[in-house]
């Protein structure tokens, strides 16, 4: 699906995040406990913090979350760096390290048949919710952690949101193709978090 020149999918950076090892601990317990634990601490944070993000999704042990500022370079490196402070802290919280995928593409338009949960009254909440998610940009998140999660990298990021932020340089890049073209995209990987860009 070729977005329609006459319909406005605005710019955007889809980011998911991915407990890393769930499996292993799922006997135990310690996942379930880990799982609602991010819950809370990402549905309170995305209700009440992350300015540059619009909308935040939260099921089983990963976060998706949408933000449409993607120009100029240093707004991607504020986003960047919201990330990255999100996701040190739910790593605090949960106690189980995470990795992250991000990816520049375009979001669904705006419909107005289906509104989102905060828009409706209290007694009518819609059973249904359509994801504002850039349908591409999410399945290339899948894609990415697919060709790369060898290299156990903690974010695996499109050089198209990297480009010109003045990040240091990435400890490994490798190409992928993305949908819907299946063009051939640089994805930079990185350890640790970004503070000041450094």
């Amino acid at each position: 699906m070729t977005p329609s020149p006459s319909i406005d999918w605005p710019a955007c950076i889809i980011t998911a995040f991915d407990f890393v090892g769930t499996k292993g601990v799922a006997a135990s317990g310690r996942a379930s406990f880990a799982m609602m634990e991010m819950h809370r601490f990402a549905v309170a944070k995305i209700n009440a913090g992350l300015p540059r993000h619009s909308h935040g999704y939260v099921w089983n042990d990963s976060v998706l979350l949408l933000s449409y500022h993607t120009t100029p370079a240093h707004t991607r490196l504020a986003v960047l760096q919201e990330l990255s402070e999100f996701k040190r802290a739910l790593e605090l919280q949960s106690g189980i390290r995470t990795y992250a995928m991000a990816v520049r593409g375009r979001a669904f338009p705006d419909d107005t048949l289906a509104s989102p949960v905060f828009q409706c009254p209290p007694a009518g909440q819609p059973r249904a919710i359509v994801l504002k998610t850039s349908s591409w940009a999410m399945a290339n998140c899948f894609l990415i952690e697919k060709a790369l999660k060898r290299h156990r990298a903690d974010w695996y990021i499109d050089s198209r949101i990297t480009r010109g932020t003045g990040l240091a340089q990435p400890f490994a890049t490798e190409s992928v193709s993305l949908l819907p073209k299946n063009e051939e995209r640089n994805i930079n990987m990185y350890k640790g978090f970004f503070d000041g860009g450094d």
